[in-house]
């Protein structure tokens, strides 16, 4: 819909003027300016009424918009609570394993112990390994 100011639609629409100015403009009886003007009147009262009703339209529209802007905020509020909920088992399942790996810390220290030892032992073998391989070769001389 286009819309006009108000001195554009009074170039538009046609006014009776109610005296005559010059000679070479016909003469309008009030009954004539009556007609004219009840015309006027009436395309004035449609021009409001569209311009109400789209405005009207544009407000529910917009309404419309916020309605479902404010089901999409609740239903987002309500994944986010459900998250921190998650977040919060995590946290705490996260305690419980930190509480448990304690337990094995004990362990973790007796098993660098016996990797400690088996490496002493393996260097020891090593040893004794070239060692019997020298007598074995001292005594097949």
């Amino acid at each position: 819909m286009l819309l006009m100011g108000f001195g554009e639609l009074r170039r538009e629409l046609p006014v009776a003027p109610l005296f005559r100015q010059t000679k070479e403009e016909p003469f309008y009886s009030l009954s004539m300016a009556d007609a004219q003007g009840d015309d006027l009147a009436e395309s004035l009262q449609s021009l409001f009424t569209n311009i109400s009703s789209m405005v009207k339209s544009e407000l529910q529209g917009t309404n419309n918009q916020m309605d479902l802007l404010e089901k999409m905020n609740v239903r987002v509020a309500a994944e986010y609570d459900d998250l921190g909920d998650v977040a919060a088992g995590l946290r705490v399942f996260a305690e419980q394993m930190k509480l448990k790996s304690g337990g094995f810390d004990e362990f973790v220290g007796q098993m660098d112990a016996i990797e400690k030892q088996v490496s002493e032992f393996e260097a020891v073998v090593s040893v004794l390994d070239r060692y019997v391989s020298v007598l074995e070769s001292n005594i097949r001389a």
